[in-house]
């Protein structure tokens, strides 16, 4: 592992600050995205030299879990071809729990991921618009389409606000 950048000291320092407080019998993890939020298909710079370097640091900083969440979990994480995130966080967070978020409301989809390193699926589009979701996948029954009217309204920052006062 590369020697830690500077971005993951406070990252850190949080960690073990809450392990100190809460003990060895609370679980303590992090959730951990490339995207952004105005920018899904945000990447690491480093690529795999990054994802190395962050999961490896996380495990080492003493979390339980590490929720890996990509706008499409099953997906490379870096180009066309090679890890997902989640099998990246695997390779390199050998001790946490990892929990796998993105997408995956598609049974088969969510199977794969958990085949190549999840420990748990997290559901969020596919929860909200199927709460029933293990029972009908468990079942066979067709899921419903997320309706993105629910998440209304958006809070967008509108031109006029960024206008500069005169």
């Amino acid at each position: 592992m590369q020697q830690r950048p500077q971005r993951l000291e406070a990252v850190v320092a949080t960690i073990k600050s809450v392990r100190a407080s809460v003990g060895a019998s609370v679980p303590v993890g992090i959730r951990v995205s490339q995207g952004k939020v105005n920018d899904f298909t945000h990447k690491w710079a480093e690529g795999e030299q990054g994802a190395e370097t962050i999961f490896g640091t996380l495990a080492a900083a003493g979390v339980d879990y590490i929720h890996v969440t990509e706008f499409e979990a099953w997906q490379p994480a870096f180009g066309t071809h090679g890890p997902t995130l989640v099998q990246l966080a695997r390779r390199y967070a050998k001790g946490p729990a990892i929990i796998a978020n993105g997408g995956l409301h598609d049974a088969s989809r969510a199977l794969d991921v958990l085949e190549h390193g999840a420990d748990i699926i997290a559901l969020g589009r596919g929860a909200l618009s199927n709460p029933d979701w293990p029972a009908k996948v468990q079942q066979g029954l067709a899921l419903e389409e997320f309706d993105r009217s629910i998440l209304g309204p958006i809070a967008d920052i509108k031109a006029s606000e960024l206008a500069q006062a005169t």
